[in-house]
């Protein structure tokens, strides 16, 4: 008898322990956790769109829920995220809830902070900000016992150490006035000195429950109460700058909760509504599981949890939240609205549940990155509101060899860590026998992550985008193309015709595909047979943004280039450089170099160009897009550096955009010389940097001179916040 009770318990052991290995094989992976945290999140946004909200849209419980979506976005790379939460703004003009010094009124100010480092809208801040400079300067002298609507005041419960002192530290970060994370962290520890129990590292949800006990006799601690806390915690050390005087104070906080909450954890691996008697509430409950979950991962993804000790707790906290997500994404086992440890079921769920899921699992994925191989993880991060399409990322070469752990001497291949995508590269070499820099093209939607590894393998041949080369064949012009828009300049031969022509011209093309060669064959690119065509006319003029000399209100024209050399040619960028030599500017001899690069997906050539003279006396340039005959439209924004024209209608060939952004300080910007000009200064042999380019209307993507000109703002918002590279 003993010998089969030994048999069937080996075998339910080995059953248990396969049980477990096939979820971690299952749920533990970036991919498959990127999946149902999309999974439980869209059952929310389509819930509120069946439904509506049980709450008001202002309410602790939806701010609790932003917040996850918040992360979520972070990570999945689609728009209808940030979108929501943008229209949830909009629905109550970036308004926080009535009762104006309540924490949970103001939770949503998180989410308000969050939206406005992306868009940089001062609506979406100026209400939440208004209220929060009404907070700082209110005495904060009440004591915290639970008397006279105290609540309404000071954080005088546990669960507001995350609506609050989060919703203000976001607001620091956004705006730079640390006066909000000051007043966030001395309010912090008022209720952290009035609430906390030093015996047991845990908060009592507040001065009502010192001396409650359970059924078991022990004191009496909500298991999501300190769940609020440890979420508050580390969304307080997020908007900490590594100096800030009482980070340090706030970290001891937190490992020393840490300990205790992990040695608290059910076998189920869930935290049961009651923290020191889960017996009497034998139910796992999610909602404080999914906050513990969050601030563990988030510790042992900073450095301030060992993973050899956590790993273990936290795999086991998302095995319970991936196991109570029901078939349609609804996520159950989640403790109702209220103040102390309540019983709860598989279909009890709620908001701030769904918030405290898509935190945890944001921290999971970054957290199982790490963990899926020996080489650093790309990260790729727009901080904009902006969706940024088809960008091209340069990466250092080095570091990016050093970093991946890639051998410089054999291929590699780069993928998108959570889809498996493979992701076009490009080594830049800009002319030298070792590549510079690693070029990726990647779309990235607002305020989204993308992560990316390598494996030893053969890349695929990606499609070739760019491309430029010297047409000797047509009076030695130099032209060059992406998949949106072509351009060409002159060389010497065209001096000695009748069709001499100075600036940069422009090909209309409404085709991806690469026509420089096809059309110079034909020669007959004057005419659209449906690819698109040349009718831009430059004259001897500086054309579609070139630049030249500016002295005296005479614009000093060079001959065309002499010499060139490609740098790199494709599929992401093609650059080349041009030389211009020995003309006079008013008595003074002047040489000129340029070196242009297209991206593919641009509509921008990226111009960096180098006079050189003889004194040190800065050289006035002007860069300048020539004015045609009929009714145009004009964009002279001096203050942001960007100059857009949109050409007067070509009869049936339709419209030209073109566009200038400076980088340079603008001195002027004037219409004269039959030119839209933008007046720089600069020195011998020192760059200057700027982008210049254009768009057709008949291509279908930019089709009017509103769209145009925001193209060029948001060209100048892409430069001036340009993708943050990490690695994890």
């Amino acid at each position: 008898m003993k010998k089969y009770l030994l048999t069937f318990l080996l075998i339910a052991f080995v059953t248990t322990i396969f049980h477990k290995t096939s979820i971690a094989q299952s749920n533990f992976r970036a991919d498959s956790t990127l999946k149902i945290m999309e999974k439980v999140a869209d059952w929310q946004l389509e819930t509120w769109q069946k439904e509506g909200m049980r709450h008001p849209i202002y309410d602790w419980t939806n701010g609790a829920a932003y917040a996850g979506f918040m992360a979520l976005n972070e990570i999945a790379n689609d728009s209808k995220y940030s979108k929501a939460m943008y229209n949830i703004g909009e629905a109550i003009d970036w308004n926080p809830g009535p009762r104006r010094a309540m924490a949970d009124d103001y939770c949503v100010g998180q989410m308000f902070s969050q939206m406005y480092s992306l868009y940089r809208e001062p609506k979406m801040i100026a209400q939440f900000r208004g209220l929060a400079d009404t907070i700082v300067a209110f005495p904060h002298t009440e004591s915290l016992e639970w008397k006279n609507n105290v609540h309404l005041r000071e954080w005088a419960w546990c669960d507001a150490l995350f609506m609050g002192p989060p919703a203000l530290a976001y607001l620091s970060t956004a705006t730079g006035n640390t006066q909000y994370l000051d007043i966030a962290s001395k309010l912090w520890w008022k209720t952290t000195d009035y609430l906390f129990d030093s015996s047991e590292s845990l908060y009592f949800r507040d001065s009502r429950y010192f001396d409650k006990k359970e059924p078991n006799g022990r004191k009496m601690f909500w298991s999501r109460g300190n769940g609020w806390v440890m979420g508050g915690l580390v969304r307080m050390l997020e908007n900490m700058p590594a100096d800030y005087p009482d980070r340090p104070r706030f970290i001891s906080l937190y490992k020393r909760m840490a300990q205790q909450i992990a040695s608290l954890q059910s076998d189920d691996g869930s935290w049961h509504a009651s923290l020191l008697d889960a017996a009497s509430y034998p139910v796992k409950e999610t909602s404080g599981t999914g906050f513990y979950c969050y601030a563990l991962a988030y510790g042992v993804n900073h450095g301030l949890l060992p993973g050899k000790e956590f790993d273990p707790v936290i795999e086991k906290a998302w095995a319970a939240l991936v196991s109570s997500v029901h078939s349609d994404g609804k996520l159950g086992n989640v403790q109702p609205i209220g103040a102390q440890p309540d019983s709860v079921d598989s279909n009890s769920t709620e908001v701030y549940g769904t918030g405290a899921f898509l935190l945890a699992g944001s921290e999971m994925i970054d957290l199982l990155l790490r963990q899926s191989q020996n080489s650093a993880i790309l990260s790729l991060h727009n901080k904009t509101g902006l969706h940024r399409k088809e960008e091209v990322i340069a990466v250092p070469y080095n570091e990016f060899i050093s970093k991946t752990k890639s051998d410089k001497n054999k291929k590699f291949k780069i993928f998108n860590s959570l889809t498996g995508e493979e992701i076009p590269f490009q080594l830049e070499y800009r002319g030298n026998k070792i590549p510079v820099n690693v070029l990726i093209q990647v779309s990235l939607s607002p305020g989204s992550k993308l992560y990316a590894e390598t494996a030893a393998e053969d890349p695929s041949e990606f499609k070739i985008k760019t491309y430029a080369r010297f047409v000797p064949e047509r009076y030695d012009d130099f032209a060059w193309e992406n998949d949106r828009i072509a351009f060409r300049v002159y060389g010497a031969a065209l001096e000695k015709t009748n069709e001499n022509a100075y600036g940069q011209d422009v090909w209309a093309k409404r085709t991806p595909a690469l026509i420089i060669n096809k059309w110079y064959k034909t020669a007959d690119y004057h005419v659209d047979h449906g690819e698109g065509l040349d009718f831009y006319e430059v004259g001897f003029s500086l054309g579609a943004g070139s630049s030249a000399p500016y002295v005296k209100d005479s614009i000093y024209y060079s001959k065309n280039f002499r010499k060139y050399k490609i740098l790199d040619n494709g599929p992401l960028r093609s650059t080349f450089q041009l030389d211009y030599n020995d003309w006079n500017v008013d008595g003074k001899i002047v040489d000129e170099y340029k070196i242009i690069s297209l991206d593919a997906g641009s509509q921008l050539n990226k111009i960096e160009t180098v006079y050189s003279f003889k004194d040190k006396r800065e050289l006035p340039v002007a860069i300048g897009i020539v004015e045609h005959a009929g009714n145009g439209t004009m964009l002279l924004n001096e203050r942001d550096g960007i100059m857009g024209y949109w050409e007067p209608q070509h009869g049936k060939d339709g419209s030209l955009g073109i566009g200038s952004v400076i980088l340079e300080p603008v001195l002027q910007m004037n219409v004269s010389h039959h030119h839209l000009l933008t007046i720089i200064k600069t020195e011998s042999k020192k760059p200057l940097v700027y982008y210049t380019g254009a768009t057709w209307d008949k291509a279908g993507m930019i089709t009017s001179s509103k769209e145009w000109f925001e193209y060029l703002e948001n060209f100048k918002t892409e430069l001036e916040r340009p993708v943050l590279i990490d690695w994890l």
